[in-house]
């Protein structure tokens, strides 16, 4: 009878043990999963904070700045690319009444104002550039209009198709007296781009 009581009591001591063995195995787990929960909510705290963090940085202005040329009516971006100081850009064109080549010259400063620097033109008909300032010089056979400096905001104009009408940049040229460009009226101007537009720009 002892025997059997002692076994019995040895028998609920190992069923006790057992029993706290799972108790044990559980509060484990919780934790563990406790542990993976916290660390899974920090990761996704660092995540929102490195992407807006980073939408922020891309929206700060830069120090770049763009030729854009843009249909005036609707917005839409034809052609655009990075200009820095000093640079040039100018457009050719056969003149409707004097059908002779004018060819106009830009340059933008350091602040992205546009100047007007330079007019070719085969002579100073009805309606063609002139401007009482600057210099004067005959080159192959164009009156040259030079050292302008007239600044302008924004250049308008709307390209005919009926003569050629080309824009050069660098070493890119642009044939405005073809589609899309061509019977739209169409505007030059400078803008500033912020980091994000600006990482497009170079991809593009």
């Amino acid at each position: 009878m002892k025997y059997i009581l002692e076994h019995k009591n040895i028998t609920m001591k190992l069923s006790d043990i057992n029993g706290l063995n799972g108790v044990g195995a559980l509060q484990l787990r919780n934790a563990f999963s406790s542990e993976k929960r916290k660390k899974s909510s920090i990761f996704i705290i660092i995540t929102i904070f490195i992407v807006i963090s980073t939408f922020f940085l891309l929206s700060l202005s830069s120090p770049h700045k763009a030729l854009v040329i843009e249909e005036k009516k609707t917005g839409k971006i034809f052609w655009q690319r990075e200009i820095g100081a000093n640079d040039w850009f100018r457009h050719e064109y056969i003149h409707s009444v004097e059908k002779s080549l004018v060819i106009e010259k830009f340059m933008v400063d350091d602040t992205g104002q546009i100047f007007a620097m330079e007019s070719w033109t085969r002579s100073f008909g009805a309606g063609l550039p002139y401007e009482q300032k600057g210099t004067v010089e005959m080159v192959d056979g164009f009156y040259v209009l030079k050292d302008l400096y007239d600044p302008i905001d924004v250049i308008h104009m709307m390209p005919s198709h009926l003569h050629r009408h080309t824009f050069h940049f660098e070493e890119e040229e642009i044939v405005l007296s073809e589609p899309p460009y061509t019977r739209n009226v169409i505007k030059f101007e400078i803008r500033d781009l912020n980091w994000y537009q600006y990482i497009l720009l170079k991809l593009s």
